[in-house]
């Protein structure tokens, strides 16, 4: 996407983020932005499809969240919390001059958007969560420990790219990939190291947002493949019920990975989404 990257400054850390605005220029009314956040150990290049589908009506914001992609990545004895990093983003709007922004988030991204309206209330105009939890279940902990004591276990025996690798079948439908994507993926998440991989699935594992999401106030917009797990389904299934303003879809024949399995329909389903509550 990119010839030159381009970063700014925010706090301790150079945020690696592509900004595109794809509008007619003589519109006087400036465009609402976009935010598109990662999921686990994921970066700018997973949104590549959405820029080009939002951007002709919308500015159109991603980035690489910290320790991962091209962003700066922290000290290991650092501290991490999800307030840090909604408020990473945050800094990224303030720098940009964005005011608010629509949060979409895949996975542990979407849990981000969540903090965000929670933290910065004013700042965030709707949300979308792809596959997101509000609290990480006691299966996906074991599943990705891979018979190991737990995950950052196996993350030290195999390193990021291996572990990934023997854990993709969990993370996007396998049957939906076209050519190379089973090859490219572990090679974008070996960019995030290892000990800040442990630290971001560590941090996640603990995050329960449950009690807290009839305060947000935003339409949100759930979005889960209708292949994934019952336990996947069912969890935003009550999300939905208890966030004020939401609505969820299922997308037909899809298991995880939509956002850039599927991004058309997924795209489209935000844009109807946001139609029904402009």
């Amino acid at each position: 996407m990119e010839k030159n990257k381009t970063f700014v400054q925010v706090r301790d850390i150079n945020i690696h983020y592509v900004l595109s605005d794809f509008t007619d220029p003589w519109n006087t009314k400036e465009p609402e932005t976009f935010i598109l956040y990662p999921g686990y150990c994921r970066n700018t290049e997973f949104w590549k499809a959405w820029h080009v589908l939002l951007g002709r009506n919308y500015r159109v914001l991603s980035l690489d969240a910290r320790g991962y992609g091209d962003t700066t990545k922290p000290p290991e004895d650092s501290v991490v919390t999800p307030e840090l990093l909604a408020g990473d983003a945050i800094g990224l709007m303030d720098a940009l001059g964005i005011e608010k922004a629509h949060w979409v988030g895949e996975s542990t991204g979407g849990a981000l958007g969540l903090v965000a309206a929670l933290e910065h209330p004013n700042r965030i105009s709707s949300i979308t969560l792809l596959n997101t939890a509000a609290k990480m279940g006691n299966e996906t902990i074991s599943t990705y420990a891979l018979g190991e004591v737990d995950q950052a276990a196996a993350l030290r025996k195999y390193g990021v790219a291996e572990w990934c690798k023997q854990t993709l079948q969990y993370r996007m439908d396998l049957s939906k990939a076209p050519k190379g994507l089973e090859e490219w993926v572990p090679i974008e998440m070996a960019k995030t190291p290892t000990y800040m991989a442990i630290a971001a699935f560590k941090l996640f594992a603990h995050v329960d947002l449950t009690p807290r999401l009839k305060e947000i106030k935003v339409p949100t917009l759930l979005i889960v493949g209708s292949k994934c797990t019952e336990r996947r389904r069912n969890h935003m299934a009550e999300m939905r019920d208890l966030l004020p303003i939401s609505k969820l879809v299922e997308l037909d024949g899809y298991d995880y990975g939509i956002h850039f399995l599927a991004p058309d329909a997924v795209v489209a389903e935000v844009q109807h989404f946001l139609a029904d509550h402009s």
